[in-house]
């Protein structure tokens, strides 16, 4: 199963969703803690309604999203090493999630979704990592 990620950083509604489309997405995974944002068109219910448009279904697994003390500690340090040593911790005591996760995504070609345009400074990396090794030859992670 290929997944694919994103992030919405520097994009519109419109040219983000066309590249969903184009890349052949049928469901997009918010794993965004709050699934909010100032950004017009990202918030949850809009989203959803924006993408149901596109014949992409929507689902929200705030649990793997990065929790707030970390991401606090992330804006006030800068410090990615640590960020992602302490989100991939908390990643662990959340495996369950990717087990359901993937049994959800069956028959999907599903797309990861947060704010970073670099998924390289993103909590989406370490859950596509995870995916990849947890589910080795069975899942191919791709980068939109």
């Amino acid at each position: 199963m290929d997944i694919f990620t994103i992030g919405y950083e520097g994009q519109t509604i419109e040219n983000w969703t066309k590249r969903l489309v184009e890349a052949g997405v049928t469901i997009l995974v918010d794993i965004r803690e709050k699934p909010i944002s100032r950004k017009k068109g990202f918030s949850k219910t809009s989203l959803k309604n924006y993408l149901a448009e596109n014949n992409i279904e929507y689902i929200h697994y705030g649990n793997l999203g990065s929790p707030g003390e970390i991401r606090k500690q992330l804006r006030e340090d800068h410090d990615y090493d640590t960020f992602f040593i302490k989100y991939e911790e908390y990643l662990t005591e959340h495996e369950e999630l990717l087990h359901e996760m993937i049994a959800t995504l069956d028959g999907h070609r599903p797309c990861l979704m947060c704010f970073e345009k670099n998924h390289r400074y993103c909590h989406r990396y370490s859950v596509a990592k995870r995916l990849e090794s947890k589910y080795s030859g069975k899942v191919r992670i791709v980068h939109l």
